[in-house]
Formats: structure tokens, C-alpha cells, sequence
């Protein structure tokens, strides 16, 4: 792979609040539903990290059963969750006066099949930057972190996403998961380009600032603001240089 031009030449997609809708959008209605802090769910599923259960289950290792028990357990640890919760708003100078839970009864399975139900409508104008892409002459690849046989997966190849992409990546299949630098060097490798050629669009911090590190151009997808994010897909490639004159 003998090229230094600096033009891109792949644009790598989160499915997940990129795509198709965020499931974070159903965590924060089940938030407010339940009268929990704003992102204490959040929190509580990134708080065991690498080895939280959601984490398992995007990595297959373990199946819907196990995962949707552990996970219940995980939402439920009041005294853990709270704890974690008082280091975010910390982190992020908050009011650390919050009154937090005492109990919660949060239902793992039912919240998951929410925010599965909503990840299943498209972000149109997505959609539209993938076919643009694609008829330009630039290789488009999903990286995403999945489950096996969920509901998004099982259609991403069929009716949702069928043809969209070059390369289809999941976390499930693969056994890494973002922000792991492996699994976006995997997607790299099937695509045939370097990091430094790669637009990256995700909506997640954590894996915007990995895909850096590595020399990609990340682009944060916010809820509310996908046609930004399109603008901003388009304007990294204008300044970098189009493999296609159609802009």
C-alpha cells in the first residue's frame, strides 16, 4: 500500500445512534419513566467496563439468557451504581447533591427490547451519505457493536441494511468490540486502506477518541444533528481532496 496523498479513500460507520436511531433514546425515556438521574443507566452499564455484561454480550460470549439476567443484576446494584454515578458527576462538575435511589427495579429484558425496537428506523439522511459514498467511489464499512441473533443484526444483512456496505463488521462475529484499536484495524484490513485515510462516525466519546489515536478523522454523530455530521463527512473530503469530482 504504497500512497501518501492524504485523500480519503474509506468512511467507516457506527450503526447504533449513527445509521439508525440511538438506543440511548429509549435509556433516557426509561430514565425518566422510572424517575432515575439523567444517564444513571448509562452509567451503570459502562461502570464493570470490559467485563460488564453488555460488554460480554456484544463480544459472543455470552447468550441472550445469561446476558439479560447478569444485566438485570448489574442495573440493580444500588450501592455500586450510586457510587459510580457520584464519580460522574464529579468528573463533570455536576450538583453532587442529587438525591440517587435507594432501590431500583429495573427490568434488563424490557429495557433492551426498547432500545432494540427504536435502533430499527433508519437516519435517512445516513442512509443517503452511504449510497453518495458508495456511487463516488469510496469504500464504506460498519463497524459496530452487536449481539448475536438480535433483532438490528439479523436485518442489517437482510431488509434494514442489506447492500449498503463494503464491509459489514460486528463485534459478535469478530470477538472485539470498540473502542478495542484491534477491531477498527480489523475493518481497515478488509477495506485495504490505512487509519489515516478514514473518516469515522460514531456517537460515542470513547470510541471517537480511539479512532484518533489511530490516525482516523473521527466525526461524533449527535442525536438531533445527523445532517451536521453529513456536512461535516463531506467537508473533511473536500479539504482532503475527492477521489471523484462529484461533491
Amino acid at each position: 500500500m504504497e500512497r501518501n496523498d492524504g485523500k480519503v479513500r474509506a468512511v467507516i460507520f457506527d450503526i447504533g445512534g449513527v445509521v439508525v436511531k440511538s438506543p440511548f433514546i429509549a435509556i433516557s425515556v426509561y430514565e425518566r419513566e422510572h424517575r432515575l438521574p439523567a444517564n444513571y443507566i448509562n452509567v451503570a452499564l459502562s461502570k464493570k467496563g470490559a467485563n460488564g455484561a453488555f460488554q460480554q454480550y456484544e463480544r459472543g460470549e455470552i447468550d441472550y439468557d445469561e446476558f439479560v439476567d447478569l444485566w438485570t443484576d448489574e442495573l440493580n446494584e444500588v450501592e455500586q451504581n450510586n457510587a459510580a454515578y457520584r464519580q460522574y458527576l464529579q468528573r463533570r462538575k455536576l450538583d453532587v447533591h442529587m438525591v440517587l435511589p435507594q432501590e431500583t427495579q429495573i427490568n434488563g429484558s424490557v429495557l433492551f427490547a426498547r432500545m432494540m425496537e427504536l435502533a430499527q428506523t433508519p437516519n435517512d439522511c445516513m442512509v443517503e451519505l452511504i449510497r453518495w459514498l458508495r456511487r463516488s467511489g469510496y469504500r464504506v464499512a460498519a463497524l459496530t457493536n452487536n449481539f448475536k441473533n438480535d433483532t438490528v443484526s439479523g436485518a442489517s444483512r437482510s431488509e434494514l441494511l442489506a447492500g449498503l456496505f463494503d464491509e459489514f463488521v460486528e463485534s459478535s462475529v469478530v470477538g472485539l468490540r470498540k473502542p478495542d484499536p484491534r477491531f477498527y484495524l480489523h475493518a481497515c484490513n478488509l477495506l485495504e486502506v490505512r487509519p489515516s485515510e478514514v473518516i469515522f462516525l460514531d456517537d460515542i466519546g470513547a470510541n471517537l477518541r480511539a479512532a484518533k489515536a489511530l490516525g482516523m478523522m473521527p466525526v461524533q454523530v449527535e442525536i438531533g444533528k445527523e445532517l451536521e455530521a453529513v456536512k461535516a463527512v463531506k467537508g473533511i473530503i473536500q479539504t482532503c481532496g475527492a477521489l471523484s469530482p462529484k461533491i
